[in-house]
């Protein structure tokens, strides 16, 4: 009787210390993947430039953003917090894409004041970004 709560009491251990390994690997995997998207990213161009060249800069932008999401879903992430995190992430990327997308069209059309509509829809978006970032980090340090 005594082995078995002492194996069951180890066992409990193990799998709690296993929890954590696996949230920090699954961390560690998250913060490589973004990083690595973020060390890839271009000087953008002078806000003054014409309307052709910010057109195919949002939508190569757009493209990291469609490829930022691919790899995130490529993680193997199971961590209930981390999953929800990832989640909303991968939704804020598709939501970028596609407001640089739109942007671009509305350059692609002159109308100006659309692209502009769209771009502060794209800032809010990257707002949003900034705080499921800041969520993934409290989480990830715990």
């Amino acid at each position: 009787m005594l082995v078995r709560v002492w194996f069951l009491g180890l066992s409990l251990v193990l799998l709690c210390g296993c929890g954590r390994f696996r949230k920090a690997k699954e961390c560690a995997a998250l913060a490589k993947t973004v990083s690595s998207w973020l060390e890839q990213q271009p000087k953008p161009n002078a806000a003054n430039a014409d309307s052709k060249t910010l057109a195919a800069e949002a939508r190569a932008t757009a493209l990291r953003y469609e490829a930022l999401d691919h790899s995130l879903a490529a993680l193997d992430v199971k961590s209930p917090d981390l999953v929800s995190h990832l989640t909303r992430y991968r939704k804020l990327a598709t939501d970028s894409a596609h407001a640089l997308q739109e942007v671009a069209g509305a350059l692609d059309n002159g109308q100006a004041e659309t692209a502009r509509r769209k771009r502060v829809e794209f800032d809010a978006i990257g707002q949003e970004e900034e705080n499921v970032v800041a969520k993934i980090n409290a989480d990830c340090r715990r």
